[in-house]
């Protein structure tokens, strides 16, 4: 039981974010976009990510579902 509850927020989890993620790249909205960049260089290497929003709204859509929507279902 506990193993389907899982599933279903990893899911849930995955799907939230990937959607936030592709509508930051479809209509070009940058703090919704996936920029991933890595370069060496004389200091080292050095790598960046930007814009962690879609994952936490994706954390937020999930602790939403939990607190209040799994209650109604």
């Amino acid at each position: 039981m506990k193993r389907n509850e899982f599933i279903k927020c990893l899911a849930l989890f995955l799907f939230s974010t990937i959607f936030l993620y592709g509508v930051g790249e479809t209509y070009g909205v940058l703090w919704l976009q996936f920029h991933f960049l890595g370069q060496y260089n004389g200091e080292g290497f050095y790598f960046s990510f930007s814009s962690l929003t879609p994952i936490l709204g994706g954390l937020l859509i999930v602790a939403l579902y939990e607190t209040k929507i799994k209650r109604l279902i």
